[in-house]
């Protein structure tokens, strides 16, 4: 039985957890930790429904996006393990789609088949929360492959030569391993890999995950993630791309199913693939900006040490799953939202307490914090000039307005973000400096001619 958590490091996970979800607008948070003999520690954060203020617990069910992949990966090489596949099979051999006849399953696995994303995904999940439609037709499975064979032309290159996050490579690995296994996919997923693990919490059917009490509400952001404020909306459920991001379940049944992969396919007495198979999964098989990419996994250094991992969202709720092989650490995260970011920067704090390291000198929380810090209201010398700073993604943004017009939004590009050093273009396109600037308990804005105070 693992131990528990020491009391200081919950501690620090608590309040950076709590800390980010009221600074981002998070309604409710779950938590799982876990090593290689079991979970460690596992907690609810606020509330998985506003409205009746349900508490989110360890056993709430929320979705997980495209931590799904992972899923599908381990799918996939069950059947390499049983002889039923190759990896170097193309993908024609197996489904009848309009795919050039060197693409591999590797190739989509790794998201290097060539082809870059083809925003399935993100038009199905709008048009069932009803947000928005981009009127393409993607109602059945002809649809989908008569929108795959479109995109001939779109492809950026040889298969294996880039790498291009691609959703609709998923759902195309789900129906190689439908041809295979001459069932649903969902079917081959719950019997060979939910079931065995015991996640009685997890399903890809919508009127399973209705039938759980405790649930998230599924929330998005109405004027953008920094304001805080988030309306209801229907879970869209991805029966046309499980394979890619369709499973809902628990932070404690995720936690188990990353121990399986800490435990090299094994867990507590039950092996569902062989630890040499499933290291595959973990290889290089593509750079990637944020690290080397496996098969549904990501392998980042965080704090010195190897984290493996992989973050997911639906838009109205979102995921992080990753492990720790050398530090025997597990860790289940799910939101319900999508707070701007990727969950994985939350699970990168939550792993670095865990290892001992402050999470707050990790990059993404000072930057965090310094952004907070800046952001705020200025005005130049008598108030004629006032100015408003506020974070936007990985930048702050500026507005200065007087007597004579309100002034546009602009992004500041950070150059020096601990020293207050950014910069933005002019319409000419030439840099313009902006620097703030502390002295005592005055904070000052300089760009351009201007100085101004913050109010």
């Amino acid at each position: 039985m693992a131990n528990d958590l020491d009391a200081e490091t919950k501690r620090t996970i608590d309040e950076l957890l709590r800390e980010r979800m009221a600074d981002d607008g998070i309604p409710g948070l779950s938590l799982a930790v876990a090593d290689r003999d079991g979970i460690r520690y596992a907690t609810g954060y606020g509330s998985r429904d506003l409205e009746s203020n349900a508490p989110a617990t360890a056993e709430t069910v929320y979705g997980i996006g495209s931590v799904s992949k992972s899923f599908a990966a381990l799918a996939t090489l069950k059947l390499l393990d049983a002889g039923e596949l190759s990896l170097e099979d193309p993908v024609a051999a197996h489904v009848d789609v309009d795919v050039p006849d060197d693409v591999t399953i590797h190739h989509l696995l790794s998201h290097t088949s060539g082809y870059p994303s083809l925003a399935t995904a993100e038009a199905l999940i709008a048009r069932q929360m009803g947000v928005g439609e981009a009127g393409v037709p993607l109602g059945t499975r002809e649809d989908f492959h008569a929108h795959v064979a479109g995109a001939r032309d779109e492809i950026a290159g040889e298969p294996g030569d880039r790498w291009m996050y691609n959703n609709s490579g998923y759902t195309l690995v789900g129906e190689v391993i439908e041809a295979v296994t001459g069932g649903a996919y969902v079917d081959y997923v719950t019997r060979e890999v939910l079931e065995p693990l015991e996640m009685t919490r997890s399903t890809y059917d919508h009127d399973r995950f209705e039938s759980f009490e405790d649930r998230m509400t599924p929330y998005y952001p109405t004027g953008g993630t920094e304001d805080g404020e988030y309306d209801a909306y229907p879970v869209p459920m991805r029966e046309h791309s499980a394979a890619a991001g369709g499973v809902l379940a628990s932070v404690t049944d995720l936690v188990e199913y990353v121990r399986l992969h800490l435990r090299g396919g094994e867990l507590d007495g039950t092996r569902l693939v062989e630890a040499g198979t499933i290291e595959r999964a973990f290889d290089a098989h593509a750079e990637t900006p944020s690290g080397e990419y496996g098969y549904g996994w990501r392998t980042r250094e965080v704090a010195g040490e190897e984290l493996i991992g992989h973050g997911g969202s639906i838009a109205v709720s979102s995921a992080y799953a990753g492990f720790g092989p050398d530090r025997d650490v597990a860790i289940a995260l799910l939101a319900t939202t999508s707070p701007g970011y990727g969950l994985a920067e939350l699970g990168k704090g939550v792993f670095a307490a865990v290892t001992g390291t402050d999470p707050r000198d990790l990059p993404f929380f000072e930057r965090r914090s310094r952004f907070e810090e800046l952001s705020g209201e200025y005005e130049s010398y008598r108030g004629v000039k006032e100015a408003e700073v506020e974070p936007e993604g990985g930048m702050l943004r500026l507005r200065i307005g007087g007597p004579i017009d309100d002034g546009d939004w602009t992004p500041l590009v950070p150059e020096d973000v601990a020293g207050g050093e950014f910069y933005t273009l002019s319409a000419a396109g030439d840099r313009v400096p902006v620097r703030f600037e502390e002295d005592d308990d005055d904070l000052s804005l300089y760009i351009d001619r201007w100085r101004l105070h913050r109010v």
